[in-house]
């Protein structure tokens, strides 16, 4: 019997399941700031320094490579293998789109269920939920 996580939706208040947990999980990390919350000083996404900056293709393999380790270091049921620049406007809307593996008991350690996930997070703008696709 697989364990999925469970929770609440931030937004909702509805009940979340699964993927769509771990989902709500990475956008927290990726809109988090590091040193914003008291007791967990390293939690949150440094990346967020990129924000703002002009799109050339060093900044935006900084960001995927940011990106990728804070959600590493936080968050064990997913690991994105490939990022996508989903938008990024001159008002300073940005979103990332991700491909990688669900691995549903992955904060138990066992890494032998998996299942390929895409998601899209949105950095920075307007807060959107994370869109998930299979």
């Amino acid at each position: 019997m697989i364990r999925y996580r469970s929770g609440i939706d931030r937004v909702t208040g509805k009940p979340l399941f699964g993927f769509a947990h771990v989902c709500q999980s990475v956008g927290v990390i990726l809109r988090t700031v590091p040193t914003e919350r008291l007791m967990l000083l390293d939690f949150g996404f440094v990346g967020v320094r990129h924000i703002g900056r002009n799109m050339v293709a060093p900044v935006v393999l900084a960001l995927y490579r940011d990106a990728r380790a804070a959600v590493r270091a936080w968050e064990p049921e997913y690991d994105i293998t490939r990022f996508t620049l989903g938008r990024a406007e001159a008002t300073g809307l940005l979103a990332l789109g991700t491909s990688g593996t669900y691995y549903p008991e992955g904060r138990f350690g066992n890494f032998d269920i998996r299942e390929p996930v895409t998601a899209s997070f949105t950095l920075s703008g307007v807060a959107t939920a994370p869109v998930v696709g299979a």
